[in-house]
């Protein structure tokens, strides 16, 4: 049998970098996540939007989001149940399409994302395996100490997969780490992330080229150290869950009223 597995060097490594909670208020959440048991911290300003991130540590970490303006998050829903949002996302086919399409959803775990050695490589990677995908964009964040963060951000037009992040700064400034991951509840860090709906395997069999080179047997694939998998019934709704990881007794499912919808157990 060939081995048809490209090459792949240090400018191909992927990790998971972490997922997206969209929130309707961040004030609401940070109080919900610390009522869970987790050390939440602001994480600042960008553009109209501002985030509080759990950082864990396994080197991912959970980011909760939302507009700033109550205006806007109205303005977007509203753009959305007319059908106007997904029209403007398709016209525009940019990385900031995606974007739009978190804050006309319902709150909850919207989305997640793949830190790139190279960002150009893996954009190069994806669109040799056929897929359609963004070019890459600058972003930055002012933290609530000043220091600004700086990144590269692109994603496939396919949003079943996920969206991809390169940092320009030092990856600390992005997502400070040190002395925040010690949390009431023991979670140690993101263990899984579940895909359901009628494309979840075809999205595996992708990430798992993108990550090996070939199709693997089974509909799950390993990146970094978080395990992508999906689970039976092609004809669920497209949706995401996440699996932590903890060094303590408690587990099982988290409140789905402070998740905002978002369906994460402790295991």
């Amino acid at each position: 049998m060939t081995d048809n597995r490209q090459s792949t060097g240090p400018e191909d490594q992927l990790s998971f970098d972490h997922a997206v909670i969209v929130v309707p208020d961040l004030e609401t959440a940070i109080l919900n996540f610390q009522t869970l048991g987790f050390q939440v911290q602001r994480g600042g300003v960008s553009g109209p939007t501002h985030n509080a991130l759990i950082y864990f540590r396994d080197g991912t970490y959970i980011e909760l989001i939302t507009p700033i303006r109550r205006s806007a998050r109205i303005v977007f829903r509203g753009l959305h149940a007319a059908g106007l949002l997904g029209l403007i996302a398709r016209r525009q086919r940019g990385i900031m399409a995606r974007f739009l399409m978190w804050f006309g959803t319902p709150a909850g775990l919207r989305d997640w994302c793949v830190r790139c050695v190279s960002l150009d490589r893996t954009i190069e990677r994806l669109r040799e395996l056929g897929i359609e995908t963004s070019d890459a964009k600058n972003f930055s964040r002012k933290r609530p100490d000043g220091q600004v963060a700086k990144w590269r951000l692109a994603g496939p037009l396919n949003t079943h997969l996920p969206f991809l992040i390169e940092d320009v700064s030092p990856t600390q400034i992005r997502v400070p780490f040190e002395g925040h991951c010690d949390h009431p509840n023991g979670v140690t860090g993101i263990s899984a992330l579940v895909l359901s709906g009628e494309r979840q395997l075809a999205s595996i069999q992708i990430l798992q080229r993108l990550v090996s080179g070939n199709v693997m047997a089974g509909s799950a694939c390993t990146i970094g150290t978080v395990a992508i998998r999906s689970v039976a019934g092609n004809n669920s709704p497209v949706g995401l869950a996440l699996e932590l990881s903890s060094n303590a007794e408690v587990k099982g499912p988290l409140a789905r009223d402070k998740t905002f919808g978002a369906q994460i157990t402790i295991s």
